[in-house]
């Protein structure tokens, strides 16, 4: 069960909602960035965090994809 319950869909600002819809479509959820947008600036300043990463990262994308799915297992998580 969720400690925090995400924000709808349909509640969340019109900047931030492509971002759930494409969470949407990659994974079938956007339970977490639903949840980050209960602080619109946190959750852009995360986003923008983030980019940066993937832009400037040093990680393959395979081995990322690899950490996720390790992230996921250690936490039960459905990926």
């Amino acid at each position: 069960m969720a400690r925090m319950e995400p924000v709808g869909i349909h509640e969340v600002d019109d900047d931030i909602r492509h971002v759930c819809e494409e969470a949407e479509r990659q994974t079938g959820t956007s339970v977490s960035p639903r949840t980050y947008a209960k602080n619109p600036s946190a959750f852009k300043a995360l986003s923008a965090f983030r980019a940066a990463l993937v832009r400037e990262g040093t990680l393959e994308p395979v081995l990322r994809e690899l950490v996720r799915l390790k992230i996921d297992a250690l936490n039960a998580c459905r990926y």
